[in-house]
This record gives C-alpha cells, structure tokens and sequence, in this order.
C-alpha cells in the first residue's frame, strides 16, 4: 500500500509563484492595521485623557477600584483601549502597582495576546437581547481562572435593549466581588439613569488638532514614513477629533503613495480641492465676485474634488477668517502662510460676513446629501455670500381697518370670502356709511357692561346693510366683554332684518345652539347693536340656509367631479334678501 504526501509551505511572502512540484501553496498574511499595531498598552500610551489615566493610576494605587466603570465619548478616542488597560492594570503580577500594567508579565501577555479567559468583551450591538445578558449574568458567579478579577467589557453599551438594561440591573449593582464591568458607549443618553447612576463616569474628549499632529507625527517617524508637515495637518484636520480615524487615513495613504505622502496626495485620496482654490473662493466672497468664485468651484469639482469636502474646506477657511476679523487669531493651528492669507481676507470681511457665509456653507453641506444636482447647494450659498444683506425696512404705519382673525376660507360665511356683488365689500372700508349722531342725542354713552373707556360711534339708521358693513366692529366690541361666545359670530354673517327682528345665521348647528342658549350674550350683543344703531333689536340665531345649500350643491355630480380633481367649494353666489 503506498501513501501518498502533500507537502505545504506557509510563508509570510508577497509571492504567488508556485514551486516546482506544484504543489506548494503560498500564503500571505494580510499586513497588520496601524490603529491596531500602535494601540495604547498602558495608562502613559493614552494620548489626550490625562484626567482620565490619572484617575485610574491613583486608583489602582489606592486600592479603590470600582465595580463598574462607564466610558463614554465619540468614537476614536481611546474608550474600548483604556478598558482593556485597566483589566491589564487590575490583574497585572508586578508587583509595583505604579508600573502596572507592566505588559511583561503571564495575564498582560495573554490579554496582549487575546487568550485570556478572564477578560470577556461583548459586542452589544449583536448581543442586544435579554437572552445575552441572562447568560452573561449566570456565568458572574464563577470564579476567574487565572486573573484576579474577572473583567466585562461592554462595547456600545447604549445598543442593549431595555428589557436586557433591566436584566443586567441587579448584577450591576451588587457584582460579585471577583467582577469588574466596564461599560462604554458613544451615546450616553441612550443609557438609562438606573444604570449610569450605579458606575463611576469618565468622559473622554475629542483630541485637539495638535494632540493629533504630535500622534500621527511619532507614527510616522516610526513607519519611516517621508510625511509633508502640509499634509500631516490635513491628515489631522480630516480626523475630526479621532486617534483611529487619523491613524487609518494614515494607513490608506501609505497604500496609495507608498512611504512618501505629500499634500496633493493627501487631497487626492480624500477628493478634496487644492489649498488655493478654496483661497479663491473665499476671497471670491469677501470681494463680492460671484463670478470669480462660480469658476473656482467648477474647477475644484472637475479636478474630482468632493463637493462635500469642498463645503467643509471653505468653512474651516471660514472660520479662521472670521477668529482674525474679531481678533481670536491665537486658536487657530495653521502655518504661517495660511495664516497671512486669512489675515488679509479678515481685512476685507468683518465679522457678520464671514459667520453668514459660514451658516451659508454649512447648510449647503446638508442639502448636498439630497440635491438633484452636486453643485448646486453650494453655487446657491456662494451667490448668497457674495450679495449684500437686503436691509429690512419696517412700514409706514397705516390706516387700515381691524384686522379679524383668520378663518377657514371653505366657510362661505366667513368675512372676506368671495360674496355677492350686491353685499357691500367688509375688507375696503373708506368712509363709515353714516354720519354719526350728534353729540346731544341719547345714548351717547357706553353701557358699564360693555367695558369700554370711550363712548362707541352712533351710526345711523338700522339696516341689514350697515348691519353686514360693521359685522366685524360688533363682534370686537362684544368680543370685550364675552370672549367665548364672539367665537361663535365669526363662523355666522346676518341674513335679514324684519322689523326690530335681526336674524343671524350660523354655519355650523352646534354655535347656533350654544349662542341663543347663552341668555347673557344674547342681553350683551343686543345691547351692543342699541347703542350702535341707536334703536332697539332683538336677535333670532338660526342655521344659514347656504350651509344646507352647499351640502347639496357637494352631491351634484358635476361639481364633485370638479372636486375629485382638487377643486373647492369656497362660496354660493345668490340675491340678497329685500329688506321690509
């Protein structure tokens, strides 16, 4: 019986050659990812969070370590990292505890190398249930295997559901003394009180633009990388505050221009425009050339440049113009030549011009993600900067008459409505369409019980007519002194008078019934309409004819096909009723 042997050779070379026999297989190992290669390994490798590894060492040193910790910030910033620290720092075998964790010894090396036991991290964004937390809360009680604490680390703590919030509550609480939880989250208002309340908080900031400088520049020198000082503060800027973010795009540059990086490298890779094109344009917005800046921008765009980009470019380039226009030059991390040109720029625009084209450009940003067209948010923002502000001229006060509130247009009852031509118009008033009484006639005075200061005008004669032209003025006047019930009169217009009896109809049933149930509106209207008129009247509140009339023209076929296709029946045109 003869057996046969395949022989593979596993090498970490860039080959894919085979060998001779053909049998050989070569195997490349993928490269590893700088983020991960120049992790922090101890509390002195955490760069930007000094109140934090401060806190943490003196802890340690103390010997007042706490049963849960919450580590909250955005992402990039170090959270998951000084986690895995401190269950280094917590179970480290030095036995100088201000050299912990040491990374030499057994546990640092098994949690440098992920194959200790002790050290459970849990992904919540995939183990959000409360199935997950019920198991993670039955294994609590055993006993670490190796370490001296038993360490949880819950990434994105903030994606556990409620139910498994409430599951993990009680052990959170009173752990056993062998546990450690370590929860971290970029959203911590999505972690309920109960749970925060019960962990020592530590809120990791953002790192500043030269903390990221300095990072990225030692990962550099490392690398060997050849890394323009230009392109290292782009690099930087790009990071928005991240060590992972910067330390990534480091990494996918070295991929596209080997170990040389320059600026247009950098520019290139992320799509954004040269540094002089969007010198261009700005200072396109302070001369107020719309033209010289439409141009700019339609070459950043054909040179491949991200409109997206190109809108955080100009307000960065902004916002260092206007920190020079009210003299805060000392924030700004730039060169000595960018900041000569925004000097000069703040020169030429104050302060409110370059905030509102900052506010310009930053909506522009946002309208990009659902423009039709890829420029135009940002072509609307600059024709906007460059215009001069339209100064805002308030009005000549007017004679105008009294304003009544706004009505529902499909109410044919409503004043200012479409009317018939023999109803005189309620919105032109010129002149009153009678001479007041003089001042010797009776009357002359305003009840007490209408609330008035002054005497009200005496108009003339009773008519349905002037009874129409001044419906609005009666009901301010009754409005005085019974709010509740003037509502009622603006959904209803008077129809008729006969004799001393003035019929008012109501559009709506319910109003009708509630104003000539309310004995005291109707003592206080009919006072009002006395005074006005000089005579005495007496009300009759009915449902109008023209509410059952435009119900029934609604059914006719002709007008709901016009309906059906977006019409409305705003009024109905008929003669006016003859007075007696």
């Amino acid at each position: 019986m003869m057996l046969s042997f395949l022989r593979i050779d596993i090498h970490t070379s860039f080959s894919r050659k085979p060998s001779a026999s053909g049998r050989l297989w070569n195997v490349t190992m993928p490269a590893q990812a700088l983020y991960l290669k120049y992790r922090p390994q101890s509390f002195d490798d955490v760069q930007g969070q000094d109140h934090i590894t401060h806190t943490l060492k003196n802890a340690l040193a103390l010997n007042r370590i706490a049963h849960a910790y919450l580590f909250t910030g955005t992402r990039g910033t170090g959270k998951t990292s000084t986690a895995r620290i401190l269950a280094k720092a917590v179970n480290c075998l030095d036995p100088d505890v201000n050299r912990r964790p040491c990374n030499r010894c057994a546990i640092c090396r098994a949690i440098n190398e992920e194959r200790l036991l002790d050290l459970v991290e849990i992904d919540a964004a995939s183990n959000t249930g409360v199935d997950n937390i019920r198991d993670l809360r039955d294994k609590v009680d055993f006993r670490p295997n190796q370490a001296r604490f038993k360490v949880y680390i819950i990434d994105e703590a903030h994606m556990l559901s409620n139910a498994a919030f409430n599951a993990l509550l009680k052990t959170l609480e009173e752990p056993p003394p062998h546990v450690i939880f370590i929860l971290a989250t970029t959203e911590v208002n999505r972690v309920p009180a109960t749970i925060s309340s019960r962990c020592q908080r530590f809120d990791f900031k953002r790192a500043s633009l030269q903390e990221l400088i300095d990072q990225l520049g030692d990962i550099a020198r490392q690398e060997e990388m050849e890394l323009d000082p230009a392109a290292l503060e782009l690099v930087a800027r790009q990071a928005n505050g991240s060590f992972r973010d910067g330390t990534s795009l480091l990494d996918q540059l070295t991929a596209y221009s080997g170990d040389t990086i320059t600026l247009r490298h950098v520019e290139v890779l992320l799509g954004a425009a040269s540094r002089e094109i969007i010198h261009e344009i700005v200072a396109s917005i302070a001369a107020r050339e719309v033209g010289r800046g439409i141009a700019a921008l339609d070459r950043a765009v054909d040179a491949g440049a991200d409109p997206r980009q190109i809108a955080r470019d100009v307000i960065e380039y902004l916002r260092g113009v206007m920190l020079f226009a009210v003299k805060s030059e000392t924030m700004l991390v730039v060169g000595e030549e960018v900041k000569q040109e925004m000097r000069e720029l703040a020169a030429q625009m104050n302060s409110e011009q370059s905030s509102r084209a900052i506010r310009l450009f930053g909506q522009a940003a946002l309208d990009l993600r659902n423009s039709a067209s890829p420029t135009l948010p940002l072509e609307m923002a600059l024709v906007e900067a460059t215009l001069e502000p339209t100064p805002i001229v308030a009005p000549a006060p007017a004679h105008t008459p009294r304003a009544t509130p706004a009505r529902d247009t499909a109410n044919p009852f409503v004043p200012g409505a479409p009317r018939t031509n023999a109803e005189p118009s309620l919105t032109k008033k010129a002149e009153p369409a009678f001479q007041r009484v003089p001042a010797a006639s009776k009357k002359t005075k305003a009840s007490p019980s209408v609330g008035a200061s002054e005497p009200e005008p005496v108009l003339g004669k009773l008519s349905i007519a002037a009874v129409k032209q001044n419906w609005s003025d009666l009901i301010a006047r009754f409005q005085k002194v019974n709010k509740s019930s003037a509502a009622y009169l603006r959904d209803a217009e008077p129809l008729s008078l006969k004799g001393d009896e003035l019929t008012i109809g109501f559009f709506y049933p319910l109003h009708a019934e509630r104003f000539n149930n309310d004995k005291n509106a109707l003592v206080q209207f009919n006072k009002i309409i006395s005074q006005t008129f000089d005579t005495t009247a007496h009300l009759k509140c009915i449902v109008s004819p023209k509410r059952a009339k435009m119900q029934a023209a609604q059914d006719d076929p002709l007008i709901r096909t016009g309906m059906n296709l977006g019409g409305k029946v705003s009024n109905i045109i008929e003669e006016e009723e003859e007075e007696d």
